[in-house]
């Protein structure tokens, strides 16, 4: 794709997305999904036997599209009603996209309530998702289409939007059931109903546009020991958000390595499929720093395999195209001395 067609296409997505109401909207979507919890589902703020989770991740899509995230949750022990606990976590997001620095910057604040249903066996949470969201453009940086000549692709940039930034805040609501059929056999599975006032335009939902911006989940993963050393982690989310849809499968192998090497404490290896898009290929590690607290790392790598590779092979002046890639740390501060081979981090949102 040339570079002024990239400038066309750029500029109109654009134009759209900052001054028509009923436009489409998609949020970004993480391919580490298990290391990024309280993204997907308020109802995990808090559902640890721990006392604080820092997760930051980054992901590189085409290197020019970025997005960065840091989040904190915890549980609160004070705090009890009708025999359940509260968790608390918050988060914040941002997403920068193309030359005109198109972005958004998201701040979540996340209350949860765990409760045992059946004790040992069963264990219902709920979660709060409250949303601030503020977008912007440097429409210093923007070329629209009647400023390109079309016989010599010279562009006059820059140009004067109606609007150039919106602040607006929605909910969210999580659901999540925690299975215990053995002890060393979690599965955990939810459901989230995000942007719930539809108001991913700046206002409320609207006749016209009553649920552009609504998107809900489903999220599902398991830990499955195969011996005492090798373990089984699968996971799977499925998102839509109005016409995109997208369903993740796939596992980790996790193995156990505290007895053989003091240098780490777990090694995961495994791959998912993005239906229709891309395997995702991921490694990571668990390395404890100390007695209490314990680092996680995760790579991926996102290979598209359908006809939007195509896509990927554009350049311009300032990118290149390629297959997106993520980073996620993970940072674990426990209640009591960590022991060595813990249930695992990534991937198992109940620690």
């Amino acid at each position: 794709m040339s570079s002024a067609l990239h400038k066309i296409v750029l500029s109109l997505s654009l134009t759209v997305m900052l001054g028509i109401q009923t436009g489409f909207s998609q949020d970004v979507h993480f391919s580490q999904f298990d290391a990024a919890p309280l993204y997907f589902n308020p109802a995990l703020s808090g559902l640890m036997e721990c006392n604080n989770r820092f997760i930051s991740n980054f992901k590189g899509q085409w290197s020019t599209y970025n997005s960065f995230m840091l989040s904190y949750d915890r549980p609160l022990p004070a705090f009890s009603l009708a025999g359940g606990d509260f968790g608390l976590g918050a988060l914040i997001n941002a997403d920068y996209a193309g030359e005109t620095t198109y972005g958004n910057t998201m701040l979540k604040i996340m209350p949860a309530y765990h409760k045992e249903i059946i004790p040992g066996f069963f264990k219902l949470s709920t979660g709060l998702d409250v949303m601030f969201n503020h977008n912007s453009v440097d429409e210093t940086k923007v070329v629209l289409p009647g400023q390109i000549d079309p016989n010599t692709g010279e562009a006059v940039v820059g140009t004067d939007f109606e609007k150039t930034s919106k602040l607006y805040s929605d909910l969210g609501l999580g659901i999540n059931g925690e299975f215990r059929l053995q002890n060393d056999i979690p599965i955990n599975a939810g459901i989230t109903f995000h942007r719930l006032l539809g108001s991913g335009g700046g206002g409320f939902a609207t006749t016209q546009a009553p649920s552009n911006y609504r998107r809900y989940s489903l999220n599902a993963n398991a830990v499955y020991p195969i011996n005492t050393t090798v373990s089984l982690l699968p996971s799977f989310i499925f998102l839509k958000q109005k016409k995109y849809n997208e369903m993740n499968a796939g596992t980790f192998v996790k193995f156990s390595l505290g007895d053989q090497t003091p240098l780490l404490d777990a090694l995961y290896t495994g791959a998912w499929y993005r239906f229709g898009d891309a395997l995702i290929f991921g490694l990571a590690f668990d390395k404890p720093i100390n007695t209490k607290w314990t680092l996680n790392f995760g790579f991926s790598y996102d290979l598209t395999v359908s006809s939007f590779s195509e896509s990927n092979k554009w350049k311009s002046t300032n990118n290149v195209g390629k297959d997106s890639f993520e980073i996620s740390i993970k940072l674990i501060n426990c209640k009591l001395p960590i022991i060595l081979n813990p249930e695992g981090i990534i991937n198992d949102p109940f620690r």
